[in-house]
């Protein structure tokens, strides 16, 4: 979604998942291994990040009768002509966001951008791919005046700190599912599950790679005491890629569904989850001192 939202409108991704908070969290499904309870998908995540961005979203949910199709062609044609193009969910394949980036009149033909992207061009929808709030939402973009970074990153800091006992809990029951053997004795879900874990653990880098650029950016906007702990947050998130990228991130292929179903990388993953949960709590620790010296350094004015 935050991936969208920075092409959509030229922001810097990882300023957006930072000031949103999306960075900072884990949200996983323990039972089912849904890797899309992993990815930021929540309205109120988007809106923080649209204030960012310096925007504000309006949402048109589908289905649309013919007039209202009338209505969200125009809308959608003096959008892009704007340069600041709406997001569409589920347009293509899983109710993931993307970018409506062009159209045709004749059928019409609508040119969306997304993750699914079969080769290097825009999938091509017509209205069929808008049938419901999974399937073509839309989130038509307006111009607005961004926050001031400071505040944004004052309030950042605090979300981050208010998750961290969430994320904690998170990672523990990814770990805890991992080592539990009985789970696994079954290989028909297997390379479904491994798909899932592998999806999972390339957004966890994904968060904490943004964490920690972004408390590297904005620590000059903050008194020098709480910047050294968002320092000290960003080093100890920038082991928790580490430690992920050794297992394996990045595109999936069917050799790590064999060495996730024979039990190797799914134990080699959940030592290393142990490992990251120490640095998330490296992290969190230093984060709450940040937000303790910000509250201090508020208070003495």
């Amino acid at each position: 979604m935050l991936a969208a939202l920075s092409l959509a409108t030229g922001s810097d991704y990882d300023d957006l998942m930072g000031a949103s908070g999306a960075a900072f969290t884990t949200t996983i499904d323990p039972v089912s291994f849904d890797p899309l309870a992993a990815a930021p998908l929540d309205d109120a995540t988007l809106q923080r990040a649209a204030r960012a961005a310096g925007a504000r979203t309006d949402r048109v949910t589908p289905p649309f009768d013919d007039e209202m199709k009338a209505l969200v062609f125009d809308r959608l044609g003096e959008s892009i002509a704007s340069e600041l193009p709406p997001l569409v969910r589920g347009a293509v394949g899983p109710p993931e966001y993307g970018v409506v980036v062009g159209y045709e009149d004749r059928a019409p033909t609508f040119f969306v951008r997304t993750f699914f992207d079969k080769g290097n061009e825009p999938s091509e929808v017509g209205w069929d791919a808008f049938t419901g709030s999974d399937h073509g939402d839309l989130v038509f973009l307006d111009r607005a005046a961004p926050a001031a970074r400071s505040a944004l990153a004052r309030e950042a800091i605090a979300r981050a700190a208010d998750s961290a006992p969430a994320s904690e809990a998170a990672l523990s029951a990814w770990r805890d599912a991992l080592r539990d053997e009985t789970r696994w004795q079954d290989p028909r879900h297997g390379g479904s599950a491994a798909f899932a874990d592998h999806a999972m653990r390339t957004l966890l880098a994904d968060k904490r790679r943004a964490a920690a650029r972004y408390l590297r950016s904005v620590r000059e906007d903050v008194p020098a005491r709480a910047g050294a702990e968002l320092l000290r947050a960003a080093e100890a998130y920038g082991k928790v890629v580490d430690s992920a990228e050794h297992v394996g991130v990045g595109p999936f292929d069917p050799a790590v569904a064999l060495r996730f179903v024979e039990g190797g990388q799914r134990r080699a993953w959940a030592n290393a989850l142990e490992r990251i949960i120490g640095h998330e709590s490296e992290a969190h620790e230093a984060i709450a001192a940040a937000r303790d010296a910000l509250a201090g350094a508020a208070a003495a004015r």
